[in-house]
C-alpha cells in the first residue's frame, strides 16, 4: 500500500480492541480505502497475498500493521465504504505479531525487508474452509523514514469456491478475437455434483454495457454474433451463471482460478479477393510496351465474370464469406459496350459471389475482323460492412 496522510473512522470500537478484531470498520472519501486486487481461490487451498510497503520507517517497530477479514462490504457509491462481520485477522505492533483466530480462515504472516530502507513486503498466507466472498482489509499506521506520521488502508477481494464443483466439463473456450463468418461456441458447464441442473445455467451477452442476447443453458452458439455483419468491429462480454452467480472455476492455463466471464471482439474479414481475366487499372497502367496482352473473347462466359470473396485465416483453417453488392452500379467506356446501362447478373458459385456482365452483341459485331476494342469497366457497390468499393478494370475485347 502507498502511504497517504489520512485518518480513518472505526465504528463499534470498544476498549483496546485491535482493528483486526473490530466487527465493523468504515472509510469515506476523505479517509479512503483502496481496492488492491481480486483473487479467486478454492476451498482449502493455500494462497498468498503480498502487500508491498514503501518509504516507511527503517525500523519496523515504528509501524503498526493490522489485517481483518470481513464477510460483507457496503458501498454507497460516494466513497463511503464499510466492512462488516469480522471473522479473524492479525496485527503487527512494535514488531510483535498477534493472531486473532477464526474457524473459517487460517492466517499466517511474515515480513521481508526490502533492498531500500523503509521498504517491506508483508506476506499473508491464508486458506479458507468455506465458499463465499471475503474482504481482507489492511490498515497501516506509523512513521515514514522522514519522521512524519501516516495512515493508509487497502483491501483485497477473495472469491472462494468449492474445487470439486468448479472444473470445466470441456475445453471449449472463447478467443479474444473472431473474424466475421467464423464459427464460435462456448460450453461453460461444470463437472461435479451440485451444478448438474441444466436449467440453473444461463448466460448474458453485452455490447457497450447493453444486454443484446441471453438464454438458458451452458451452451452458447455465438454464430448469431460472428455471422452477423452488423456486429463487425464491436466488442462483447459474455457472462455465464449458475443459480444466479458467476462461476469461479479451475483453469490449468493460468494461476489460481478463472471465472465465467469472457471478452471478445468481432473483426471484419482479413482480405477481399477478386478473380477475373480482366486487368485492374493499376496492372494495365504498369504494362510495358513489350508485354503481350491477351484479348478477351466475350463469347466465353469466364471472360464476362468477376468473382468475389472474403478470406480470413484462423487456427482452424480458412474462413470464407461472400460480399453483398448493395447499390451495385456498373459502367463502361464506351458506354454502349454493355447491353443496357448497368446491365449484369449476380449469382453464387462455389465459394464465390459472381458478377457476370451482359454485353451488347451489336457493339461486338461492329468490331472489325481480327480487331479488338479497349474497354474500361467500373464496378461500384457497398458491402454488408458499409464499405464502399470502386473497382476499375481494363481489357481488350472482341
Amino acid at each position: 500500500m502507498k502511504k497517504i496522510i489520512s485518518f480513518f473512522l472505526i465504528l463499534f470500537a470498544a476498549g483496546n480492541l485491535s482493528f483486526a478484531q473490530l466487527y465493523e470498520t468504515s472509510f469515506n472519501a476523505g479517509n479512503p480505502v483502496v481496492l488492491l486486487d481480486t483473487i479467486n481461490v478454492f476451498v482449502g487451498d493455500q494462497f498468498d497475498i503480498k502487500d508491498k510497503l514503501s518509504d516507511w520507517s527503517s525500523n519496523f517497530a515504528d509501524i503498526n500493521y493490522s489485517l481483518g477479514v470481513f464477510l460483507e462490504k457496503n458501498d454507497d457509491g460516494n466513497g463511503n465504504i464499510s466492512f462488516v462481520q469480522n471473522i479473524g485477522g492479525f496485527e503487527y505492533k512494535r514488531s510483535d505479531l498477534s493472531y486473532f483466530r477464526s474457524t473459517v480462515v487460517s492466517l499466517k504472516s511474515d515480513v521481508i525487508t526490502g533492498v531500500n530502507p523503509g521498504d517491506y513486503d508483508v506476506i499473508i498466507s491464508a486458506s479458507i474452509n468455506s465458499p463465499g466472498t471475503y474482504y481482507f482489509v489492511g490498515v497501516i499506521k506509523g512513521r515514514s523514514e522522514h519522521g512524519g506520521y501516516f495512515e493508509d488502508a487497502g483491501y483485497w477481494v477473495v472469491n472462494c469456491a468449492i474445487s470439486a464443483q468448479n472444473r470445466m466439463a470441456n475445453t471449449l473456450q472463447l478467443k479474444d478475437t473472431y473474424y466475421f463468418g467464423e464459427t464460435a461456441a462456448l460450453d461453460f458447464s461444470i463437472l461435479g455434483s451440485g451444478m448438474d441442473q441444466l436449467s440453473n445455467y444461463y448466460f448474458r451477452i453485452f455490447n457497450s454495457g447493453k444486454e443484446i442476447y441471453s438464454g438458458i443453458g451452458a451452451f452458447i452458439n455465438l454464430n448469431v454474433i460472428t455471422q452477423n455483419p452488423a456486429m463487425v468491429n464491436k466488442s462483447f462480454r459474455v457472462e455465464g451463471f449458475y443459480g444466479g452467480r458467476i462461476i469461479n472455476f479451475f483453469n490449468p492455463s493460468i494461476p489460481g482460478t478463472d471465472s465465467t466471464v469472457w471478452d471478445f471482439k468481432l473483426l471484419p474479414p482479413e482480405k477481399f479477393e477478386v478473380v477475373t481475366n480482366w486487368f485492374t487499372e493499376g496492372e494495365f497502367n504498369n504494362l510495358g510496351k513489350d508485354d503481350i496482352i491477351d484479348a478477351l473473347d466475350m463469347r466465353d462466359t469466364k471472360n464476362r465474370q468477376f468473382k468475389f470473396m472474403y478470406f480470413s485465416a484462423s487456427d482452424k483453417g480458412a474462413i470464407i464469406s461472400k460480399p453483398e453488392f448493395n447499390d451495385l452500379l456498373i459502367t463502361s467506356i464506351p458506354p454502349d459496350f454493355l447491353l443496357n446501362s448497368n446491365d449484369y447478373t449476380t449469382y453464387d458459385k462455389d465459394i464465390w459471389k459472381v458478377i457476370e456482365i451482359n454485353v451488347n452483341t451489336k457493339f461486338l459485331n461492329n468490331i472489325s475482323d481480327k480487331g479488338t476494342k479497349k474497354i474500361v469497366l467500373t464496378i461500384r457497390f457497398t458491402t454488408q460492412f458499409g464499405e464502399r468499393k470502386s473497382l476499375t478494370y481494363v481489357g481488350y475485347v472482341f
